[in-house]
């Protein structure tokens, strides 16, 4: 605007004084600010961001590598540059990273920042700001530069008291090699080996083939495990709710975590909804309310594949919790062992559980609200998160 004013007054003193040096200076502000527009213009569409990430997956507390690349393109130099990468506030309380350089023709410069993450979730980087200016301030233009990258910040995870569950079965819906219990029913007849048990033997099929046959059976099945966690929000107290969920996802995490079985088939049902946290000014990503599944599987990576389901968990309005559980049981393998992550053991919870054991499941009850005092035959323990990790009283 101050340019413009400027090259008006320059114009009607030019007519009125008809002189050559007012004319020479207004020709000049003319050019400058031509020039001044040329050269932005050109800078920012030839202007190139790469923003990187060293990893993509973290715990709360450990540091973020980010590098930021900016390379000019254009023949020109830029003056100056301005880039501010927009990170979302819950991933990082601090400051934000902003930079001002100056850019010679078809060179680049690289920053290199840490961020500290704070809170689980899933959040969306990439977005920066990008202006470009002249040494005289004429002309100033921006932008948006979009380079997307998906970080996973998994639950916390605390030491946890190692938890009796009574899922060791000698039946289950898979073999686990290692058990020192035996199949209930045989799959065939094979030789007898020296130190096979005598009442192995198979005395129709020695007889018939003329040498020593056993029967053969399989050995035990794996422990399967499933973590049912409650996130319906109005199941919880509403002056705690807060609290009393990040405490449930993270004590769902530390069990998960912590399992020191790698042979244990863990799996998870939740009732929530998956929220992605991305910049200000965006707009938010968030699925709808729903059951968020896990098949139980064996194996160190079925750790991080539940943490990362929890990452990104919040709290859902919806049914009641019960009207959903049924159906998701029924669909289990048989002797699945259940853990129910809920605000409180109600009448309700109790009675349908002890369905389950019914037919063929054991439950265990965790509960982070007060505990209510009745005779059950399952197993209820209140969580306790204090400085020494994960308890069950």
């Amino acid at each position: 605007m101050k340019w413009t004013t400027a090259i008006v007054v320059f114009f009607i003193a030019a007519v009125l004084v008809r002189s050559r040096s007012v004319a020479f200076w207004l020709y000049l502000v003319v050019l400058v600010l031509l020039a001044a527009r040329l050269i932005v213009r050109l800078t920012l569409e030839r202007l190139r961001v790469v923003h990187r990430v060293d990893r993509d997956h973290l715990f709360p507390g450990e540091r973020l590598g980010i590098t930021l690349t900016i390379v000019n393109g254009s023949p020109l130099p830029a003056p100056w540059v301005w880039v501010e990468d927009r990170v979302p506030s819950r991933l990082h309380h601090g400051a934000v990273f902003s930079h001002v350089s100056t850019l010679p023709a078809g060179s680049e410069r690289v920053h290199r920042y840490e961020l500290q993450v704070t809170e689980r979730g899933l959040y969306r980087l990439g977005h920066i700001d990008v202006s470009v200016g002249d040494w005289f301030g004429v002309r100033e233009l921006g932008g948006t530069v979009e380079e997307p990258r998906w970080i996973t910040v998994y639950p916390r995870v605390l030491p946890v008291q190692p938890l009796r569950l009574p899922n060791r079965l000698p039946v289950g819906p898979r073999r686990d090699p290692l058990s020192p219990f035996q199949d209930l029913l045989p799959v065939g007849v094979r030789r007898y080996f020296p130190g096979d048990p005598l009442r192995l033997i198979a005395w129709k099929a020695t007889a018939h083939r003329g040498e020593l046959m056993v029967k053969e059976q399989p050995l035990v099945r794996e422990r399967v495990t499933y973590y049912f966690l409650n996130l319906a929000r109005g199941d919880w107290d509403p002056a705690r709710r807060f609290e009393l969920l990040e405490r449930a996802i993270t004590v769902a995490a530390s069990l998960v975590w912590w399992e020191p079985d790698p042979r244990h088939a863990l799996g998870l049902v939740a009732y929530g909804r998956i929220e992605r946290a991305i910049p200000e000014g965006i707009g938010r990503e968030v699925e709808r309310p729903g059951l968020l599944r896990v098949a139980a599987r064996a194996g160190a990576g079925q750790r991080r594949t539940i943490l990362e389901g929890l990452a990104g968990l919040q709290p859902a309005d919806g049914p009641p919790f019960l009207e959903v559980l049924g159906d998701e049981v029924r669909g289990l393998p048989w002797g699945a062992t259940l853990v129910m992550l809920v605000p409180t053991n109600t009448p309700e919870l109790v009675a349908r559980c002890s369905e389950f054991q019914r037919r063929g499941h054991p439950v265990v009850i965790l509960t982070f609200e007060p505990r209510r005092t009745m005779q059950a035959r399952i197993p209820i323990h209140e969580v306790d998160l204090g400085t020494q990790g994960v308890r069950f009283a």
